[in-house]
């Protein structure tokens, strides 16, 4: 009689249970997407705003919005279309407070191109096209990496918010602005079932909520004339700053590579470096090597101060209080056209709400 064979062994799961003997929320969770609203409008003279509530239910990552023309515009596309279709954009936390502050579209690309290059540059996206015709995707992202700043919005009482502003035809193209769609998606982690079908308990809370992000603007900073020296002083402390981004303008508002060498950097009375706008450059490159990004276009600084754990590059965020003096110190590019101009400042900031913030998310 042949020896009876052994059952076969299902599989072992990778990571399966965590320090506490659970599911790791992100093993057991799932990416959920669900149609906030659908909003078609045509630019005009003046500018339109929408108000909108985040529709409730799971952990929101941010929201995503899918903008589309009919082929109906004409002429010139303008600089910065298409992102400049949005005047202005936020994201509101459930008390009324910004978690990402108002800024036109433009600067919010930018922002999600060097504040979480993991996800594709939007760009050198499929449907990223600047024309009279906008076409692009981006994302209002609160998130970070792997829930790391991820919100709970399991209330259907509290709820947040996002307001756009639609820009005027004339931002968008020389000519006539078409009919402009935006779709936008709440994008989010979903609940996870109390055990998988082994029994074993699942992580109930993604470990992220133990930390916040918020993006703010410092706008309207004034560039000196050419060969003429500026101190830019930071008025957005009190967080880890994660990245430090800055656009060049020149008084037409045409984006131009308006600092020269050197660029100091100092924190209070520590120096944080003195260095030229090619040096600058190299940071960038190296933070950035390992991911799918477009040329940086002209008049945009970075500064990364993030670390990629799969690449081990880079470094920690930036801490600073709300008495921090943050300040960068450069003469203005003596090729600068049109005189004067302006620089507009974003930081991308983090800070704990929770006692314990798990390592693996510290300093991503």
């Amino acid at each position: 009689m042949p020896a009876a064979t052994a059952a076969p062994q299902a599989p072992a799961k990778a990571g399966a249970t965590n320090s506490t003997g659970q599911n790791p929320f992100w093993q057991a969770s799932n990416l959920y997407a669900e149609k906030i609203t659908s909003i078609a409008q045509q630019p005009t003279a003046a500018s339109a705003n929408l108000f909108q509530n985040v529709n409730p239910g799971n952990f929101l990552r941010g929201c995503r919005f899918i903008v589309r023309s009919d082929g109906t515009g004409t002429g010139v596309p303008t600089a910065d279309n298409p992102g400049v279709t949005f005047q202005s954009m936020d994201l509101e936390n459930v008390d009324g407070g910004e978690i990402l502050y108002p800024m036109g579209g433009y600067a919010h690309i930018q922002a999600e191109r060097y504040c979480r290059p993991w996800n594709l540059d939007p760009t050198v996206a499929y449907d990223y096209s600047r024309s009279a015709n906008p076409s692009f995707s981006f994302f209002l992202e609160p998130e970070i990496r792997l829930t790391a700043g991820v919100l709970s919005n399991t209330d259907a009482r509290s709820l947040y918010k996002y307001n756009w502003t639609l820009n005027t035809a004339a931002s968008i193209t020389s000519g006539t602005a078409p009919v402009i769609t935006v779709t936008s998606y709440l994008d989010a982690w979903g609940q996870p079932d109390p055990q998988d079908l082994e029994g074993i308990p699942n992580q109930p809370l993604p470990p992220g909520l133990a930390l916040q992000v918020k993006r703010r603007h410092q706008a309207g900073v004034t560039l000196q004339a050419s060969g003429t020296d500026n101190i830019f002083q930071l008025v957005n402390t009190g967080n880890a700053i994660r990245v430090i981004l800055a656009i060049v303008r020149d008084s037409n508002g045409v984006r131009q590579d308006g600092l020269s060498d050197p660029i100091r950097w100092q924190q209070d009375n520590r120096n944080l470096g003195v260095f030229s706008p090619d040096q600058l450059f190299q940071w960038m490159n190296e933070q950035y090597n390992d991911y799918t990004m477009g040329s940086r276009p002209p008049g945009v600084y970075v500064w990364p101060r993030f670390f990629n754990p799969g690449q081990l590059t880079g470094q920690g965020w930036l801490y600073t209080n709300n008495a921090t003096k943050l300040t960068f110190e450069t003469a203005t590019a003596s090729g600068l056209a049109a005189g004067t101009g302006t620089v507009e400042f974003v930081t991308d900031e983090v800070y704990p709400v929770m006692a314990t913030v798990p390592p693996d998310l510290l300093e991503i």
